[in-house]
């Protein structure tokens, strides 16, 4: 009885903001936002929306070295623009732009500093709230756990009851 309802016995799932385990400390300390990489041999971008903006922090490839203000130009559907350099923040801005809809938007930059010019791509992917939601008594098969206690419990009683019927036979029948 004990080995069924061991093996009946399902794991807890915490569901979000129930879970006390140990959490991933945040490097900055802030929320994190949708955000998107992109390189090549000349620059390295790393874009972050917030709200209905979007700030580009471009740096050299090879040795990090921040890259201001050069002219990025920034193609997104049916958007066009050209980004403004933040020397407080040494980002370039993009405003009005609407990642607010979950989905996968393709991201053209052509960044020209001085003499140098590269283009550069990539894809924002802005997640759905509510595709990472996981319901635990639905993702649980427990079926299968209890179909496995089951012939277990079978195969134990099929045992006992062979081994206790060899027992009272009677010798020389």
């Amino acid at each position: 009885m004990l080995m069924l309802l061991a093996l009946g016995a399902q794991p807890a799932m915490a569901g979000p903001g129930h879970d006390h385990g140990d959490a991933a400390p945040a490097a900055s300390g802030a929320p994190t936002s949708p955000r998107f990489e992109a390189h090549s041999d000349l620059f390295e971008v790393v874009g972050v929306v917030n709200g209905s903006s979007l700030s580009l922090t471009i740096d050299r490839f090879a040795t990090n070295e921040p890259v201001p203000n050069a002219k990025v130009e920034l193609e997104s559907g049916a958007f066009k623009g050209i980004g403004k350099f933040s020397a407080e923040h040494a980002d370039y801005d993009f405003e009005g732009l609407s990642f607010t809809k979950p989905g996968t938007y393709p991201i053209s930059l052509t960044i020209t500093a001085g003499d140098e010019v590269d283009i550069l791509a990539g894809n924002l992917v802005i997640p759905d709230p509510e595709a990472g939601h996981v319901d635990a008594k639905k993702s649980t098969p427990a079926w299968w756990i209890w179909a496995a206690g089951a012939a277990l419990l079978a195969g134990v009683a099929f045992v006992f009851f062979l081994s206790r019927r060899r027992r009272t036979a009677p010798y020389g029948a």
